[in-house]
């Protein structure tokens, strides 16, 4: 954990760029301590931060300064302190007109205005004036959190366009969404092999069954013009429930992890069957009944596991995800959930895997208590004869 001050001094105020360098702490109290610092007029001054749930303290002492004669930070002519959110549109001061009135100077501004690019930075100035002019306080000059969240929005608006999407899942496997199509564009799916393998099949089998069967001739689908004329595809999912793929496409679309899926942020359509859904596959879709199920709807998901959304990230070749819930599945390892892990997905992620079996190692009492098995559900598991010998094998090199 490091704390960064750079600053600048004028006439009229003194200004400390606070960097906190490091992934954006959830934690609710913390004290980041002192950082000391020398401004360009020779004063040497104290910067301490401390957050409390999701408000940030800063605290400024003024040490002294070799130049002058001054004993006391409130012999200096700076009377009010302000903080400026380095992330907010324009640069204005959250909070001032804090007095010296011979203590430590403080102010306060909220954690969530602050955070940028994984951490967080802000201005304090202290001034002469109560008010510090707007060129006084310098917004980062390309501001790039504005930039995401704007992108942000425009690719949630995107992920439930109803007039754009042009690649459909059907869940015909899944009773409770037989009758749902869940929408997409497949511009925007391709950027991940796992979809562009699933999109070009799509392409090729609705190629084969149209007038013109020369799927060969198809171009690829990794681009935005990979139709061939077809219209919107229809793709099946057999593997995986509605719920993984709301939430695995609005990661994909916005980078958000949301393991409650909602429907309404979505483009759902209502249709008798997937037959009659492939009578409308064309290029005009007004006679798709959209969004049947909104916030208001009695049908909810389940919320998605990570181990559920870990098989669609890595079937759908969207590894960033992957990494990300694999880190999450083997953080929530414990003696309850340790065997159906290692059995039920340890075998396709290696990482997994191991954590596992050095978890079961590591607590042989907890998980094979006496006149119990926990592996006798699993007696059947093609693994399971040679995950025990490899459990024997490791607990007898650790004696």
């Amino acid at each position: 954990m490091t704390l960064e001050i750079n600053n600048t001094h004028s006439a009229l105020s003194t200004k400390f760029r606070i960097e906190l360098l490091s992934a954006i702490d959830e934690s609710e109290n913390r004290d980041y301590g002192n950082v000391d610092t020398t401004t360009p007029d020779g004063s040497s001054w104290s910067v301490k931060l401390s957050r409390s749930f999701d408000i940030f303290t800063v605290g400024i002492t003024w040490i002294g300064n070799p130049r002058s004669t001054e004993e006391h930070m409130f012999d200096c002519p700076y009377k009010y302190i302000h903080i400026a959110s380095q992330t907010s549109q324009r640069g204005v001061t959250v909070n001032a007109c804090y007095s010296w009135d011979r203590q430590p100077a403080e102010a306060t501004i909220e954690a969530k205005k602050v955070s940028h690019d994984g951490k967080y930075i802000f201005d304090i100035s202290i001034s002469t004036e109560k008010d510090l002019p707007e060129n006084q306080i310098d917004v980062l000059e390309s501001r790039p959190q504005d930039i995401v969240i704007r992108n942000h929005d425009i690719m949630s608006i995107l992920l439930k366009d109803i007039y754009s999407v042009d690649v459909c899942f059907v869940f015909d496997f899944d009773k409770s969404c037989s009758n749902v199509g869940l929408w997409a564009h497949r511009a925007v799916l391709s950027r991940y092999k796992g979809f562009g393998n699933v999109i070009h099949t799509a392409c090729r089998d609705m190629s084969s069954s149209s007038e013109d069967p020369a799927s060969d001739s198809l171009p690829s689908p990794a681009t935005a013009q990979d139709d061939g004329g077809l219209g919107p595809l229809l793709i099946s999912v057999e593997q995986f429930t509605m719920a993984t793929l709301c939430v695995l496409l609005r990661y994909v679309y916005t980078g958000q992890v949301e393991l409650s899926a909602e429907t309404d942020k979505h483009a759902i359509s209502m249709t008798e069957s997937t037959f009659i859904l492939q009578s409308i596959m064309s290029r005009r879709k007004e006679s798709v009944r959209w969004h049947p199920l909104d916030t208001n709807s009695r049908w909810k998901f389940k919320d998605v596991t990570w181990e559920e959304l870990l098989l669609a990230s890595d079937y759908y070749g969207v590894m960033d995800l992957k990494s990300r819930c694999e880190k999450e599945v083997i953080s929530a390892i414990d003696r309850s959930t340790v065997v159906k892990t290692l059995f039920t997905i340890g075998d396709s992620f290696p990482e997994v895997k191991e954590s596992a079996l050095d978890f079961i190692i590591q607590n042989m009492a907890l998980i094979f208590p006496k006149g119990k098995d926990p592996f006798t559900k699993y007696k059947r598991h093609p693994m399971c004869h040679e995950l025990l010998i490899d459990i024997i094998s490791r607990k007898a090199a650790n004696v």
